[in-house]
């Protein structure tokens, strides 16, 4: 289908990387330089805690996060005749992806329009469920498109990376939970008391911030290697 300025599938992928780089920018600028965060290294949703934050970080985030659902359809869609030339099981992959993007997306504007400190046990299972599902799906798009011979080194590298820091993320969440709990704090202490710019930050604690952001840049940077296959794609 051919494109147009007003329904251009890649304008609207440029809008939602673009939109969510600056947002996460803007609200770290904010809470940072406001004093209400510490600069190095919040995790990112320690950051929404307040206003103006809160808004620039929801608003920003979720719109963002709905247009890859739009998008999640379009690739669907793009992904279908490549899908069916690899084999039936990569059909059948096609349609489950498709709705594991589209769950990732809807528990993604969840996640960032129910704060941390507010809702600790939505906000945790629906980032969970965000970054899985998001990982998921980008390393099934860079397989469909490599075994197609339309492979990018970018993309390849920045779905290894974003497996490499979600994993990293984990290990030092549990080491930083490990050492809260020799400090006879509960299992759930962390989650229940999300981390502030008077917290004395561990190293482990540092460490899950760190690849957590690492995490992030590379869904973005995977994303923009898309743009090719949306050329002349209206949405």
């Amino acid at each position: 289908m051919v494109e147009n300025n007003r329904n251009s599938a890649k304008l609207l992928l440029e809008i939602s990387i673009f939109l969510g780089l600056g947002t996460l920018i803007a609200t770290y600028l904010i809470s940072t330089t406001s004093g209400r965060v510490a600069p190095f290294i919040p995790i990112i949703s320690e950051m929404p805690f307040n206003e103006p934050e809160s808004t620039i970080f929801g608003t920003g985030l979720g719109i963002s996060i709905f247009s890859f659902l739009i998008l999640a359809q379009v690739f669907h869609r793009i992904f279908e005749p490549l899908a069916k030339e690899i084999g039936q099981s990569y059909e059948n992959w096609n349609d489950m992806i498709r709705i594991l993007a589209t769950l990732g997306a809807i528990c993604g504007i969840i996640t960032v329009n129910f704060s941390w400190n507010n809702f600790p046990i939505l906000h945790g299972v629906t980032a969970f469920i965000l970054f899985t599902s998001f990982l998921i799906w980008g390393t099934f798009a860079y397989l469909v498109l490599e075994k197609s011979q339309k492979g990018n080194d970018i993309r390849k590298y920045a779905v290894y990376a974003g497996w490499i820091f979600y994993l990293f993320m984990t290990i030092f969440t549990l080491l930083d939970n490990q050492e809260l709990r020799e400090e006879d704090k509960g299992f759930f202490y962390r989650m229940n008391n999300p981390p502030t710019v008077d917290t004395d930050r561990s190293l482990y604690l540092n460490l899950t911030a760190l690849c957590e952001w690492s995490m992030v840049f590379s869904f973005y940077a995977g994303s923009l290697t898309y743009r090719k296959e949306l050329e002349g794609i209206s949405i």
